[in-house]
C-alpha cells in the first residue's frame, strides 16, 4: 500500500489492535528475526534489546504508530511480516498468519492477500474472505462424502438449517434404500435398526459392548428424526435457529451415523 493521499485518512489503530499483532510477531519470530523484520519494513534503528518478544514488539508498534504516517508504518511491519518468500516450503504457516492478521485488519476495512500486500476492502473482498474462512471450518471437520455433497454449498451461503436438514434427509434415504424398509423418519430408523429383527448390522451383537453400539447408534438416529427431520417438515425454517457451530456440530454427528450405517451389514432372519 503507496503513501498516496488515500493512505492518509487510513484510520488509526487501536491499542489492542497493536497488542495482537506484538503478539502474532513474536509467536513467529526469535528475537534476531524481529530486529530483521522491522529492518525489512524500513526501521532499522528497531533492534531487539532482549526483553520480552511481545512486549518489546508492542512497544516498538506503538513508536512507529506515532510518527508521521502512523497507521501506514504499521502496514509496512504487516506486509514484511505476511512477506510470502518468508514462509517457502511452509504453506500452512502461512495461512495460519494471514488468517490471525486478517482477523484484525477486517476492522479496519483492509485485508493481506496471499502475496503480502494490504489492500482495502471491498464488499466482493469481504464476502470472498468470509467465504474462504466458512469453507475452511467445514473442511476441517473431515465430514463424510455425502455431507459435503449436500451441505457444503448451503453452509458457505449462510443456510445452516438448509444444510443440516437436506444432510438428514440424505441419511434417511441411505438407511431406507439400505435397509429396504419404506418407513420415515423415527419410525424407519428404529425397524431398521433395533436389537431383534432390525436388518442393518453395525456388529455380531454377541457381546453387551456391541449390542449397546447397536442400540447407542440406533437411539441416535432416532433422536436426530425426531430433533430436525420430523419437525422441520412442519415448521419454517424461520423457527429453527442454528447457528454456525451449531450446525458444524449437527453436520459432524449425521457424518459420523452415515459412516456407520455405511459399514453395517444387511441381515434379517426369516421366518
Amino acid at each position: 500500500m503507496g503513501t498516496s493521499d488515500e493512505n492518509k485518512t487510513l484510520k488509526l489503530f487501536s491499542l489492542s489492535a497493536l497488542e495482537k499483532l506484538a503478539d502474532i510477531v513474536a509467536d513467529y519470530h526469535t528475537g534476531s528475526g524481529i530486529t530483521e523484520l522491522f529492518r525489512k519494513a524500513g526501521f532499522p534503528e528497531i533492534r531487539h534489546d532482549g526483553s520480552t518478544k511481545r512486549w518489546f514488539v508492542y512497544q516498538a508498534l506503538q513508536q512507529v504508530h506515532q510518527q508521521h504516517y502512523g497507521p501506514y508504518n504499521v502496514l509496512k511491519v504487516i506486509e514484511a511480516l505476511c512477506n510470502p518468500e518468508e514462509f517457502i516450503g511452509k504453506p500452512q504457516v502461512q495461512q495460519q498468519v494471514l488468517e490471525k492478521v486478517n482477523e484484525i485488519l477486517r476492522f479496519y476495512d483492509l485485508f493481506v492477500g496471499e502475496d503480502g500486500k494490504v489492500r482495502r476492502t471491498s464488499e466482493t473482498e469481504t464476502a470472498l474472505t468470509t467465504r474462504l474462512l466458512e469453507g475452511r471450518r467445514f473442511d476441517e471437520r473431515g465430514f463424510h462424502p455425502e455431507i459435503r455433497k449436500h451441505a457444503r454449498q448451503l453452509f458457505l451461503e449462510g443456510y445452516y438449517f438448509h444444510a443440516v436438514l437436506e444432510c438428514c434427509k440424505a441419511l434417511e434415504k441411505f438407511v431406507r434404500e439400505k435397509s429396504g424398509i419404506n418407513k420415515h423418519g423415527a419410525e424407519l430408523m428404529s425397524a431398521a435398526l433395533n436389537l431383534n429383527n432390525g436388518p442393518l448390522k453395525l456388529n455380531s451383537q454377541r457381546t453387551e459392548s456391541e449390542r449397546n453400539e447397536q442400540e447407542g447408534v440406533m437411539h441416535l438416529c432416532i433422536g436426530l428424526m425426531r430433533a430436525i427431520r420430523n419437525p422441520a417438515s412442519h415448521e419454517p425454517a424461520l423457527d429453527w435457529t442454528i447457528t454456525r457451530e451449531d450446525a458444524l456440530d449437527l453436520l459432524s454427528l449425521i457424518s459420523y451415523l452415515f459412516r456407520q450405517i455405511e459399514q453395517a451389514v444387511y441381515f434379517r432372519i426369516r421366518n
